[in-house]
């Protein structure tokens, strides 16, 4: 007769073993585990205007705010071009004025049979011109103010510097990418599910984003989207079986920005911690 010790610890071992081997045989078949690429669009800035880079204020890995001054352009070309413009504007517009004057008074004075048609006529065309002029001035003047104020670079977001391009000093032609930045925003995940795993999963869950070159990290967030319509995956998404197979295109939001994931790098997204 066995003593009720030993029974208890047969019954124990037996309950463990059991369970382990339980989630040994079920905890692969139920797992989630899906293949996904890293979504980040990364913001490329340049110069409008081409020209000699005056200053640069930041480096690559630094932190930069909306709306920061990054780096500017030699001004001097530009205030020169824009005093031009400012100085033909004044002129065309006193031009203006005497004509304006002129054409008004002839108007009164052709009422008054006091000065004759061609002369109203004449006085007429050199207002209609004179205005001309002002406008296409105040115009020049506005293309140079804009190409003033663009010799500066701001940055449109939050984020990190990932390169820099440019070294004081350097000639660059307009559009040339002087930085390359990661905004602060989510970072995104796109993965593919069949239609088994779909009816397993919802939008809001929470899953576990992590890559190879760091197995022991985890990057927590939750399903964003799921789309309504079944599409054959990418080929750098899925093994070979499955590239035949409609899918459904699922996207990843992490919950906070990861810096470690770099745009496309593939990762692996599941439901365990």
């Amino acid at each position: 007769m066995l003593d009720i010790k030993k029974l208890i610890t047969i019954v124990v071992i037996v309950v463990i073993v059991g369970c382990g081997a339980y989630k040994f045989l079920y905890s692969g078949k139920d797992a989630i585990i899906l293949n996904g690429n890293v979504e980040i669009h990364d913001v490329n800035l340049a110069f409008r205007v081409a020209g000699r880079i005056d200053t640069i204020k930041i480096d690559e890995g630094a932190h930069v705010k909306k709306g920061e001054l990054l780096a500017s352009l030699d001004k001097d070309v530009f205030k020169a071009k824009l005093d031009y413009a400012k100085a033909q504007l004044k002129a065309e517009t006193i031009n203006f004025q005497n004509a304006e004057k002129d054409y008004k008074r002839n108007i009164g004075l052709l009422k008054k049979k006091s000065v004759s048609e061609k002369v109203y006529d004449s006085s007429k065309t050199a207002y209609e011109v004179a205005k001309s002029k002002v406008e296409a001035a105040q115009a020049a003047y506005d293309y140079m103010n804009i190409d003033y104020k663009d010799a500066d670079l701001f940055s449109p977001v939050d984020g990190v510097v990932l390169t820099r391009n440019i070294e004081p000093g350097e000639m660059i032609a307009s559009g040339t990418v002087v930085f390359s930045i990661m905004p602060n925003t989510q970072t995104r995940i796109k993965t593919f599910a069949s239609e088994a795993v779909l009816s397993r999963i919802k939008r809001g869950d929470v899953v576990y984003v992590n890559i190879e070159t760091m197995p022991k990290k985890k990057f927590k967030g939750h399903i964003g989207f799921i789309s309504s319509e079944a599409e054959f995956t990418p080929k750098n998404i899925e093994t070979s079986e499955l590239r035949t197979s409609l899918m459904y295109r699922i996207r990843v939001i992490l919950d906070e920005p990861a810096p470690e994931l770099k745009q496309g790098m593939p990762v692996t997204v599941s439901y365990d911690k």
